[in-house]
């Protein structure tokens, strides 16, 4: 610690929170945003434009979803329960906005139908600070899952229609790395929101009503995309539904995806529950995830551009998610400091499957997608990302809580079962991309 006097900008405020935690932690931020800068730098044309989109509404996003359990039981005065309640509410309108939204997309065009969203999404979040009784709670996260949902379909829908098919994902993986400096500025923003109390938490979901807002005005920006086509009385609603191989890439992919509850709430409750660790690593645990995601997404894409390369990743996610687990279940029957070594072990190791089987997602979603029908296929696909944020929570969490370590040696099983069932699920669904030598 130096003892050299500081300038006020960098000093702490005696009777406030700390200044600002970029001065403190400068060469992170500089590394981190090098990297950000060349990602952004790599894209071209559209893409550019669906970066600065994508990197508005991650920070809306990083400020509301950071802050939102706050703001809904402090400043709505809500009870844990109904906030619980909410959110399974806004999971399941995903179900069904995700397909929907993706069929409407073939029908009258992504980008129109994204600005729409996108400026809807903003106005409901306008009328947050006025809701006043628990129904009309139930309707605003409603219609506002299902709308969020539903724009993520939109958005790779529109990166398939304006981005050079060998240049879709890693275009896809750089977005991603913009996303995740976007979000967790703003939960820097919303810990200091939180921080000043009052009515500045009012700003968490204002906040992020602006964000959306602009982005609508980001979408008028990009080119106008192929004429939607019109459906045939020949064609059958809800194909992609029917079609029974994608429905079992959707499933192994769903399996493959559970990384992402094992990192948010499998290895924070096990901190949290064992005893071993302190409590404080828990941050520490996101800010490493986040940094690595940032800066080796792009890399971890590469490969993925095929359905056999696609295959290969998610394989190896599968494993490497294996392993995490396993690591999980020896460091909860061992020593603090070895426990310590195993759970750091277990945050890199599910990071990785996370870069991975991110990667496999881009490569699947956009090479199973028919062009005729690619709204619709991409938002089923999507399913297996609801899946993952609406009921791996749950999973996960009684599993690790009920059952400890055996529970880990169960997730260990689910991997495998994932890992074993997609290349075959993959091979089915598109047999004339993918032979058996290839996967």
């Amino acid at each position: 610690m130096t003892t050299s006097p500081r300038s006020r900008e960098d000093r702490p405020l005696e009777d406030g929170p700390p200044r600002p935690l970029i001065a403190r932690h400068a060469t992170e931020f500089n590394v981190i945003a090098s990297f950000v800068r060349n990602n952004y730098s790599s894209l071209k044309g559209p893409a550019r434009t669906l970066a600065l989109l994508h990197f508005l509404d991650s920070v809306g996003g990083g400020v509301f979803t950071s802050g939102s359990a706050v703001y809904f039981i402090v400043v709505a005065h809500l009870s844990a329960p109904q906030v619980g309640l909410g959110l399974s509410i806004a999971g399941l309108s995903g179900f069904v906005s995700s397909v929907l939204m993706g069929m409407a997309a073939d029908r009258i065009g992504a980008r129109r139908l994204l600005f729409l969203a996108l400026l809807a999404i903003g106005v409901a979040y306008c009328f947050y600070p006025v809701v006043g009784s628990l129904p009309a709670f139930f309707a605003a996260v409603g219609v506002v899952g299902a709308l969020e949902w539903g724009s993520g379909p939109l958005f790779h829908t529109l990166i398939a229609e304006l981005v050079p098919e060998g240049d879709r994902v890693s275009a896809r993986a750089a977005l991603r790395s913009v996303f995740n400096v976007g979000f967790s500025l703003g939960a820097l923003v919303a810990a200091a929101l939180i921080g000043i109390g009052g009515s500045a938490m009012q700003m968490l979901p204002l906040g992020n009503a602006l964000s959306f807002l602009l982005a609508a005005g980001l979408v008028l920006r990009l080119p106008a995309t192929p004429a939607p086509r019109t459906r045939t009385e020949r064609e059958s609603r809800f194909r992609a539904l029917k079609d029974t191989p994608f429905l079992g890439v959707i499933g192994a992919s769903s399996l493959l995806a559970l990384h992402g509850a094992v990192l948010v709430v499998g290895i924070p409750l096990w901190l949290v529950t064992s005893d071993k660790l302190p409590r404080s690593v828990i941050p520490a645990v996101f800010v490493l995830n986040t940094i690595l995601v940032v800066l080796f997404q792009v890399k971890f894409a590469k490969g993925s551009e095929t359905l056999g390369g696609s295959v290969r990743a998610a394989r190896k996610a599968g494993l490497i998610s294996v392993v995490a687990c396993l690591a999980m279940a020896i460091g909860n029957v061992t020593t603090a400091w070895v426990a310590g070594v195993f759970a750091l072990a277990a945050v890199l190791l599910v990071t990785f499957a996370e870069l991975g089987q991110s990667a496999s997602a881009f490569g699947l979603g956009f090479g199973l997608a028919p062009e005729a029908a690619r709204g619709e296929y991409l938002g089923a696909f999507h399913l297996h990302v609801v899946v993952q944020a609406t009921v791996g929570p749950a999973v996960v969490s009684f599993l690790v809580i009920h059952y400890g370590s055996y529970g880990w040696l169960t997730l260990c099983l689910v991997f495998l079962a994932g890992t074993a069932a997609i290349a075959p699920a993959v091979r089915r669904a598109r047999k004339d991309d993918l032979t058996p030598a290839s996967a």
